[in-house]
């Protein structure tokens, strides 16, 4: 028999819950919509890779990671066209440290990844996301990252009304954003546009 989802929301704690014949432990996600604060690193951050003058990029400070620290991104727009810059995510984003500043994929080169649907690497969107934080701290969840899928960003609900479509967070071991499985998406998802915004009307 398959089992279908089903979402309850109580004073901000997302389960997902499963109904069937041997019923699973309930899916919890303790989460808030404010983001904690973080300290700015003093070093001077690295020069990224993106043409200012042409893409005019949004400028992000947030704790991507969830270590206490505030990260730098630029929000450039996913191309479109053959005129618009692509951009790698380590040109778009550096990580803030108590020393300093470091480069995201640990080091390595982003086309090292194997799977770049889980973490992708190349043409990210930030220019659009949404931030929901888990209350026990961590890593915040990170709605509406694209990356050229079409399961990414957000999705066209009918009458032109947009609703975010993708749930992405920290991999810490990868060094970039790992795309959430359905339950967490959901959960997350869920929340937002229970206690945030409110969802499309179909």
């Amino acid at each position: 028999m398959k089992r279908i989802p089903s979402l309850a929301i109580m004073n901000g704690v997302t389960m997902l819950a499963f109904s069937g014949v041997h019923a699973a432990e309930p899916y919890t996600l303790d989460l808030r919509p404010d983001a904690p604060q973080c300290r700015m690193p003093q070093a001077k951050r690295p020069k990224l890779g993106v043409d200012f003058k042409h893409d005019l990029p949004t400028e992000i400070k947030v704790d991507f990671n969830g270590d206490g620290w505030c990260d730098y991104a630029l929000g450039v727009h996913y191309p479109l066209n053959s005129n618009m810059n692509a951009y790698d995510l380590d040109e778009l984003m550096v990580l803030g440290q108590a020393r300093g500043w470091k480069p995201v994929f640990n080091g390595k080169k982003g086309w090292e990844l194997e799977d770049h649907d889980t973490w992708p690497t190349f043409r990210i969107d930030l220019t659009d996301i949404r931030l929901v934080f888990p209350r026990q701290g961590g890593a915040p969840f990170v709605l509406g990252l694209y990356a050229g899928g079409s399961n990414d960003g957000t999705r066209d609900m009918g009458n032109g009304c947009q609703q975010y479509n993708s749930v992405y967070r920290w991999d810490d071991k990868v060094g970039t954003f790992r795309k959430s499985d359905e339950a967490t998406r959901d959960a997350v998802l869920g929340y937002f546009y229970s206690a945030i915004a409110e969802p499309c009307q179909r």
